[in-house]
Parts: C-alpha cells; structure tokens; sequence
C-alpha cells in the first residue's frame, strides 16, 4: 500500500486532538438538543393546562358555579369549641 500526501510525525497526537474535539461537538450538540426537546416538551404541557383551564372556566360560568371560601382555618374552630357534656353516659 502506498500511501499519498504528507505524513507527520504528529499524526497520532493531531488525531487524538482532532477525535477528541470531535467528540466533545458532538456531546454538545447533544446536550443543546436535549435542552430543546424539554423545553418544546414544557411548553406544549403548559399550552395543554392553560387549554384545559379555560375549558372548565367557560363549563364553570355556564353553570354558574362559585367557588366556596374558606372562613376560618380549623384549628381556630378547635379552640373555639367547648365540651358542656359527654354525648354518652359512661357511669353505669
């Protein structure tokens, strides 16, 4: 085999900069792609919600449901109650 052109001493350390170069593009155009996939993926998730809620917003205005509020936490009703008696007489 004859082989044609130039031949370098430097061959293999060019090659394994060349390699690795190579490499380290292809990892980052990887990793880009990746980020784009997640961020399309997101953004066609977040279209679905908004889609999804203003669906139930419109059902919820024919129907005319309000939503139902909260007056008092729990634990303020707890303290707030007082035992006057036993429901069961326990004595016998």
């Amino acid at each position: 085999m004859v082989l044609t052109g130039k031949r370098s001493d430097k061959g293999p350390a060019c090659w394994k900069r060349r390699v690795k170069s190579e490499y380290m593009r292809l990892r980052q155009q990887k990793r880009f792609r990746r980020a784009d996939e997640v961020k399309s993926m997101f953004n066609s998730n977040r279209q679905k919600i908004v889609e999804r809620t203003d669906t139930l917003n419109q059902e919820w205005k024919t129907r005319r449901i309000q939503p139902v509020h909260i007056m008092t936490s729990v634990s303020s009703l707890r303290a707030s109650r007082e035992v006057s008696r036993l429901p069961y007489d326990f004595s016998n």
